[in-house]
């Protein structure tokens, strides 16, 4: 399972990417099998209000399966990540079991 991480926030931590990988492979050890890689994309958007806020999308390219693709926008960092990660698990468990 290869982790791939695209950060385009102006605010960067270094550890941050420590953290993403971290959250990842303990979400989705269980099912790593079935993961050739993981793309995490996070950026800054601006919304209607004029706010910024933090967009991710998590790609898991998975074998022998179509791909899927998960996006979350949200105002706090450290919930977007738990939040797209949180989504992505589930629909990849929904999608094994079947």
């Amino acid at each position: 399972m290869k982790i791939a991480i695209e950060n385009g926030l102006t605010e960067y931590d270094s550890s941050m990417e420590e953290h993403i990988q971290r959250k990842l492979r303990l979400a989705l050890s269980k099912m790593a099998a079935n993961i050739s890689t993981i793309t995490f994309t996070i950026n800054e958007v601006v919304d209607q209000q004029g706010q910024v806020e933090k967009h991710c999308l998590l790609l898991l390219s998975l074998y022998q399966m179509p791909n899927i693709a998960i996006e979350e926008t949200q105002a706090d960092l450290a919930f977007v990540i738990d939040r797209v990660i949180q989504k992505a698990t589930r629909a990849l468990s929904r999608k094994l079991s079947v």
